[in-house]
């Protein structure tokens, strides 16, 4: 998918034109991480008239209370449904944020984006050995042999088994081999043609409802009709030598990112302080204590309609000066002293895309389907793999799938996004030039990863 970005923009596409596109292209050759059955957060920097802008495109909860209080009730205890199946997913924001953003700031016709996506999905795409390493460590490392009755044992429907396997050998795609993805490419299809509606209120809106009724989720098509884009100022921060920093409000990471980096900014940390052992030590063990009491301070984070002052608080600079002022030099604490730190190593769904125009326009997306697979279910109608975002909200005594604990503010609550740790971020110097766009993937840790790359 990496030519594409050249492609648009020498067809006189801009920053915006050119990372839909990847979007698209990248939803089919990563379908572990991310697709039009998720959600993403885009920063966005307009050059020449100084507009920041960033869209949440998070899929967002169920609008019925009676609805809700049956999912908040299998959510109260340690079972599967709340990780994977049909009551994990959640609206699905994808396709509508594309369309918002790019009616606003696009510049190439929108069913133009579509075509290099639908191509490949009609026609093939060769493998990479990354891909496969991925489809066969995933659910499947018991077995040597896979065939469709091992495979069940990951993929535990046929909807999204039928994904991953070579008809002509009956076993999971190879290295090099050719994979297809004819449902979801009719689905981009309609989309292109008719615009995002078709997926939200439109021709396909029946199908996808069917194929989540199907399955047994409680989604209605008012659900779809009710979605909502949320386009927002996004927070700023400026760090020594003017350089300011933008990434999105929660529920994203933002908020955490910018508190990491005022307190790191207080040490005017240089290359000369990883130049040595010792200098490395005391910068490493300087950044790691920022990254304990970051971790802290984002579960009590949820979406800002429902959390203001915390964000304010992590954005302040006097706030990030009282906590370097309690990291020691000569020592660390036990874990209860920074609060709860809990994440996990799951680091294999989440895309980043980062693009930069010849006008010096910026994006920076992170788009995501939650878990590894998301949901683990396709629709039969139209090929999209939806998310497990559900996941993402806290549940009582509940410790989520990527090792974070229960938060009263990320509780479930109707139309609500649910806490993320994607930041996707702009640095602009005082000129108004973009010196870096950044993000990451990571699940819990794509804050701390954004922080230690810039």
């Amino acid at each position: 998918c990496l030519h594409l970005y050249r492609d648009i923009l020498l067809k006189g596409g801009n920053a915006v034109d050119a990372a839909i596109a990847a979007m698209l292209c990248s939803g089919l050759t990563s379908p572990q991480s991310m697709g039009i059955g998720g959600g993403f957060f885009m920063t966005f920097y307009r050059r020449l008239s100084f507009v920041m802008t960033v869209y949440r495109r998070l899929s967002f909860v169920m609008t019925v209370y009676r609805r809700l209080s049956f999912v908040m009730t299998i959510y109260n205890f340690k079972c599967p449904f709340r990780l994977t199946g049909p009551l994990s997913i959640a609206v699905p924001g994808e396709i509508k944020g594309y369309w918002a953003v790019h009616k606003k700031y696009g510049r190439l016709p929108w069913k133009e984006l579509f075509q290099h996506a639908i191509k490949m999905a009609e026609e093939g795409f060769a493998l990479s050995q990354g891909d496969t390493n991925i489809f066969f460590s995933s659910y499947l490392q018991e077995d040597n042999v896979f065939t469709l009755q091992t495979i069940s044992r990951g993929f535990n429907v046929v909807s999204i088994r039928q994904v991953f396997l070579n008809k002509e050998t009956g076993k999971l795609y190879r290295e090099n081999e050719i994979m297809t993805r004819p449902q979801l490419a009719e689905t981009l299809r309609v989309i292109a043609d008719e615009g995002a509606n078709a997926f939200y209120n439109g021709s396909l809106t029946d199908q996808i409802v069917d194929d989540l009724k199907d399955m047994g989720s409680i989604i209605t098509r008012n659900d779809f009709i009710n979605y909502e884009v949320i386009e927002k100022k996004p927070l700023e921060i400026t760090l020594n030598g003017g350089v300011r920093v933008i990434s999105p409000p929660a529920p994203s990471g933002g908020a955490v990112l910018s508190f990491i980096l005022n307190v790191l900014d207080g040490y005017y940390l240089t290359p000369e302080d990883i130049a040595s052992d010792d200098s490395k030590t005391l910068t490493y063990h300087r950044i790691i204590e920022t990254f304990k009491y970051a971790f802290s301070k984002r579960t009590g984070l949820a979406d800002d309609r429902f959390v203001h002052e915390l964000i304010k608080t992590l954005k302040s600079k006097r706030y990030a000066n009282s906590v370097r002022g309690q990291i020691s030099d000569l020592r660390t604490y036990h874990s209860h002293h920074y609060g709860r730190t809990d994440f996990s190593d799951n680091s294999f769904s989440t895309s980043h895309i980062c693009v930069i125009d010849q006008e010096g326009n910026a994006v920076s997306a992170t788009s995501t389907i939650n878990g590894r697979f998301g949901s683990k279910r396709r629709g039969k109608r139209t090929g999209v793999i939806f998310n497990n975002d559900m996941d993402d909200f806290s549940s009582p005594h509940v410790i989520n799938e990527w090792g974070l604990s229960p938060s009263k503010a990320n509780a479930i609550v109707p139309r609500k996004r649910p806490l993320s740790s994607m930041c996707p971020c702009i640095f602009v110097d005082h000129h108004g030039k973009v010196v870096l766009i950044l993000g990451a993937a990571g699940g819990s840790k794509i804050t701390t990863a954004t922080a230690w790359v810039s």
